[in-house]
């Protein structure tokens, strides 16, 4: 955020400030002491359930740890008002010192503490220390200015729950605010299942959680990272509930301002963070091991998708992270358990299909499964192209409403390269070239795509496609069911040069959709280039026999007979 961003943050903060009136302001002041680290904090003048104030001295009282106690005052005036304010002040202190109105000899009170609106002049607060000061008692003041810019800088959540004033980005939250957010994307599945499975690696993962400060857990996607972090998320909260938790949901907007503002206090943190390659900033958060206090301490827990690994691991590298897990899929009779058990699936012809589309993977059984049980036919998990077209239906539906054909090539056209960025003058000149779609035309369809939610895009210059089951389905439906893009281009004109991608690509495609169906379009192709590419150049000709060599045996082995 930009500090012109801030500046105007904590002007709505000033102004929404001002217009609390008194027993709100005494809430939301009490709430401030406490994050302050006033340890103990009893609202004496404040009506619980209410937002009501009642007569009495102090507004509140702190105990403090040596047996004393602080007093605190609270008042609210409009600007302009600042005599009056003062005037109520000094008549504050008059009643905290004098031990026939609050029962207190001055020797036990430690501080007096006021909390205001708007501001006093420098006399004025001068004065009131003076009063203070000659009965030995402290004062300490936080007006407009301090409590504004404290709200901002340490504690947003305050400027949040009691003004309404969003300070930060909104990827710091609780569990439960995460699991909601996380669940109301349309292409989620649930995170509320019950805990399946898994007990030798639940067990490794609280320990790895009690000896490291940063732990890695990574896997395929769907496999069930996120499921088991949350799962030893909160187990290990229950054992060790001083810990202030919360997770990071991704939005796609630096960590960095909300990493200060969260993070500042001492004490224990534990903090989730999912799908660690997607978050913009999550150097910050490692960081936060490297800059902590000696009145800090920080548990992370790390999921990562497997082809991301390597990437997480360098940026972790300056804090020694020995603690990693890997999660495998589960087994075929713990996917049928899992059905039967859910979602009341025990037709075993039903589970043999789910199990044989899942292939260990519990997200997509989770898929299945709700089709299955939603159309209650095993004619709809027949052929898992029409399971996806169910599955993302209300995409799909969203996409051929928009009746441009151009969006969905860029989804496909994403999907195919994993992701794209702008800054890549290459990549974007074969989009252009190969493709047919200008750069101002692929930029747009990928905004419209991110709103979407089907594209992430990063500083608007990198695009991606996060989930690996959208991406499949995505270049299944442009490149072979709805045939937006020829598949002979990506022989043609991009291969050998993106010939793992294209092996990435398909070997999804192969196993999930009709083979078939899927080997008539690519041997179409192949038959095409096959010759051009042969005559053209041995070693691209060999590379194309490695990736395609199923869908003309016959002619290579006629080949490599030859050569030998």
């Amino acid at each position: 955020m930009t500090s012109k961003f801030l500046t105007k943050i904590c002007m709505w903060i000033q102004k929404a400030m001002e217009e609390l009136e008194g027993g709100t302001f005494q809430k939301m002041a009490d709430h401030y002491l406490l994050k302050r680290g006033y340890l103990q904090v009893i609202p004496i003048g404040s009506v619980i359930g209410s937002n009501k104030v009642r007569k009495g001295t102090p507004d509140t009282l702190i105990p403090t740890e040596d047996g004393k106690y602080v007093f605190a005052e609270y008042a609210t005036y409009q600007k302009g008002s600042e005599n009056q304010l003062y005037k109520k002040f000094h008549g504050d202190i008059e009643k905290c010192l004098d031990e026939n109105k609050t029962g207190m000899p001055v020797s036990k009170i430690k501080e007096i503490v006021l909390c205001y609106t708007p501001e006093l002049s420098a006399e004025n607060v001068e004065r009131l220390r003076q009063q203070c000061a000659k009965d030995g008692v402290n004062l300490n003041l936080f007006g407009l200015g301090t409590i504004s810019y404290d709200l901002l800088e340490k504690y947003p959540g305050i400027a949040k729950d009691h003004l309404g004033v969003e300070v930060d980005t909104g990827q710091i939250v609780p569990l439960e605010e995460f699991i909601s957010l996380y669940e109301s994307n349309k292409l989620a599945t649930t995170l509320q299942t019950n805990f399946y499975f898994r007990a030798d690696e639940k067990e490794s993962l609280l320990a790895q959680i009690q000896g490291n400060n940063l732990i890695i857990i990574s896997g395929k996607a769907g496999v069930g990272k996120s499921r088991i972090a949350i799962e030893c998320y909160r187990e290990y909260l229950k054992e060790n509930n001083a810990y202030k938790a919360y997770c990071i949901f991704n939005r796609g907007i630096d960590l960095f301002e909300d990493i200060k503002s969260y993070f500042s206090d001492s004490g224990d943190f534990l903090i989730f963070v999912d799908d660690a390659n997607r978050i913009s900033g999550f150097q910050y958060i490692v960081q936060l091991l490297q800059t902590k206090r000696s009145d800090q301490n920080f548990k992370i827990i790390v999921t990562v998708r497997d082809y991301a690994l390597d990437k997480i691991r360098e940026i972790c590298q300056p804090v020694d992270c020995d603690a990693e897990i890997a999660i495998d899929p589960f087994s075929d009779e713990e996917i049928k358990e899992f059905l039967n058990t859910e979602f009341e699936i025990n037709n075993h012809l039903y589970l043999d299909r789910i199990v044989d589309i899942a292939q260990g993977n519990p997200r997509v059984a989770v898929m299945a499964a709700q089709v299955a049980k939603d159309s209650n036919t095993l004619e709809s998990i027949r052929d898992v192209s029409e399971l996806y077209d169910k599955y993302y239906s209300s995409i799909k539906s969203d996409l051929d409403d928009l009746d441009d054909g151009d969006i969905l090539k860029v989804a496909g056209i994403v999907a195919f390269f994993r992701n794209v960025d702008k800054t890549n003058d290459t990549l974007m000149s074969n989009i252009k070239g190969i493709f047919g779609i200008s750069n101002e035309d692929f930029w747009e369809a990928s905004k419209t795509l991110h709103d979407m939610e089907v594209l992430d895009m990063f500083e608007n210059e990198v695009v991606k496609i996060s989930d690996q089951v959208l991406s499949t389905y995505l270049f299944y439906l442009v490149f072979f069911k709805e045939k937006l893009i020829d598949f002979s281009i990506l022989i043609n004109d991009l291969f050998p040069q993106y010939k793992q991608r294209l092996i990435d690509a398909i070997n999804p495609i192969l196993n999930t959709f009709n083979f078939d169906e899927i080997k008539k379009i690519m041997e179409s192709a192949v038959n095409d280039a096959w010759d051009v590419i042969q005559g053209r150049n041995e070693s691209d000709f060999l590379q194309l026999i490695d990736v395609f060599w199923f869908l003309k045996p016959t002619e290579t082995l006629i080949y490599i007979q030859g050569k030998i």
